[in-house]
């Protein structure tokens, strides 16, 4: 029993690590992928969001379990195995479901970055401040190439944050004064980046975890087997 208990314990500092390292990952991805929402949607920042949910949870979980084992509480324990369950679930659908939207995901992003191009005609403050910041920091212009300004948004000129000088004059080869790659790459970059690095941690985490169980079911049958001297 006491080999089993160690190795808990072991695993339920590391859990705990985990959980703080969740709980970092998700508000970092949670933090930049907001700057882009009405450009991106709101997917990746709900993914950091549940991220975030699941990093609180298990540092609240890793107490309980540490608590359970260190003064044989088999009442803790089942609650600690109930609950890792659970979340197992919950992570099994998530990364199934995130896996298997990919590729429409990655058309509804570029619908969503055409759509948003009359809103800042409108001058929608968000998508304003949103479009600008994405061509400055990425040097791009439009979803697809400068025109679409002309097309989509009706502007006679494309925003000045597509300039590649401050004052809008003539600098490439061709004549063009403004950025020739489109954002959609970049917007793709971004959206697919954070959802990659979401997915690739819940699934890290699932397999973790089940081996957390495993040994939290091992621990409480030998608190069981023992129970008279506990």
């Amino acid at each position: 029993m006491h080999a089993n208990k160690t190795l808990f314990l072991f695993f339920l500092v590391l859990y705990f690590i985990a959980g703080l390292s969740l709980l970092i990952t998700g508000s970092v991805a949670h933090h930049h992928a907001s700057q882009f929402t009405a450009l991106t949607g709101p997917a990746v920042v709900s993914g950091a969001g549940f991220i975030i949910s699941l990093g609180v949870i298990i540092l609240i979980l890793s107490v309980l379990g540490f608590l359970g084992a260190y003064k044989n509480r088999l009442g803790l324990l089942k609650i600690f195995i109930g609950s890792l369950l659970l979340i197992l679930l919950l992570q099994f659908i998530a990364v199934i479901v995130g896996f298997t939207l990919r590729s429409k995901a990655d058309n509804q992003l570029r619908a969503k970055l055409i759509s948003s191009l009359p809103k800042y005609t409108a001058k929608v403050k968000e998508v304003v401040v949103e479009w600008d910041r994405l061509q400055e920091k990425w040097s791009c212009c439009g979803v697809n190439n400068s025109s679409d300004w002309d097309i989509t948004a009706d502007l006679a000129e494309p925003p000045d944050s597509c300039c590649l000088k401050a004052d809008c004059t003539s600098v490439a080869e061709n004549g063009s004064a403004v950025f020739e790659q489109g954002c959609y790459l970049a917007a793709r970059n971004i959206f697919f980046r954070y959802s990659k690095a979401l997915g690739g941690v819940s699934l890290f985490f699932l397999l973790v975890e089940i081996a957390g169980t495993i040994l939290a079911i091992g621990l409480l049958r030998d608190l069981k087997n023992n129970y008279g001297s506990v």
